[in-house]
């Protein structure tokens, strides 16, 4: 059976394998599968737009997207919290309470979302605006963000609430495993603090080359304690410099 030819039934089995397997989270509870489903909407309608040109193109650099996808995470997971309050959900409660939520409820939250997303005065977590990153792209931005969001939003009229923030759950899940918000983030931090003071890892490469190659590390990086509590709660606080360094010392690549 082609994959296009899956039942409802069937797409929902593999979806929730893939939250329970590649998620880490137990999809018949509410509050996780909302916070996985804020990371595949930032992945989907800011990471994987024409936003990589712009990182392509130098307008951001790799360590300045790791602070910057971190930030939007946290603050659409915010979003969407605020949200689950004002439609009476909580996120302790069963994930079958999004079949009692309205497509009306649902395509709020989509507008709402993309409002903040393509808000050209919004800044980033760097200090720019979005209108001084984008430029003459803003259009095409916005263009993106609302073809993903749209999607988010056509799949609750089509199958209801809980298959759309399932499946962008299961996106995020997917797509974003070296993501702060994902759950297995805390497991590739404490990996890190390991390769960190091990240049014999495999993560160096044969005879620590990678490793040697890598500039002096700057001062929170240096201080494992503080790297540690940042990387946890708050990447975005981390400096360019740090955040870079990360980025070249493949924090990406990790296997926790």
């Amino acid at each position: 059976m082609a994959a296009d030819e899956l039942s409802h039934e069937q797409e929902d089995q593999i979806i929730r394998g893939i939250l329970r397997d590649r998620g880490g989270i137990d999809p018949d509870v509410l509050g996780p599968v909302v916070d996985l489903a804020a990371l595949g909407l930032v992945n989907s309608a800011w990471r994987n737009t024409c936003v990589e040109d712009w990182h392509a193109g130098g307008h951001l650099g790799d360590g300045d997207m790791m602070r910057i996808n971190s930030h939007m995470t946290w603050r659409v997971r915010q979003i969407l919290r605020r949200w689950m309050i004002g439609t009476g959900l909580v996120a302790r409660g069963p994930a079958s309470a999004l079949d009692e939520v309205s497509v009306e409820d649902v395509e709020q939250l989509a507008i709402r979302v993309f409002r903040w997303l393509v808000n050209p005065a919004r800044k980033l977590v760097t200090g720019d605006r979005l209108i001084d990153v984008a430029g003459g792209d803003l259009s095409e931005y916005e263009d993106d963000a609302d073809l993903r969001l749209g999607g988010f939003a056509r799949q609750a009229t089509d199958q209801g609430a809980r298959s759309s923030f399932a499946r962008a759950a299961a996106h995020g899940a997917l797509s974003c495993t070296h993501w702060w918000g994902h759950p297995r983030w805390p497991d590739l931090v404490e990996k890190l603090m390991l390769v960190l003071d091990d240049p014999a890892d495999a993560h160096w490469g044969q005879d620590g080359k990678f490793r040697m190659r890598l500039p002096p590390e700057p001062a929170t990086v240096a201080d494992r304690k503080q790297l540690r509590r940042v990387l946890l709660v708050a990447p975005w606080n981390l400096s360019s410099e740090s955040a870079a360094w990360l980025v070249d010392a493949g924090i990406g690549y990790l296997r926790s």
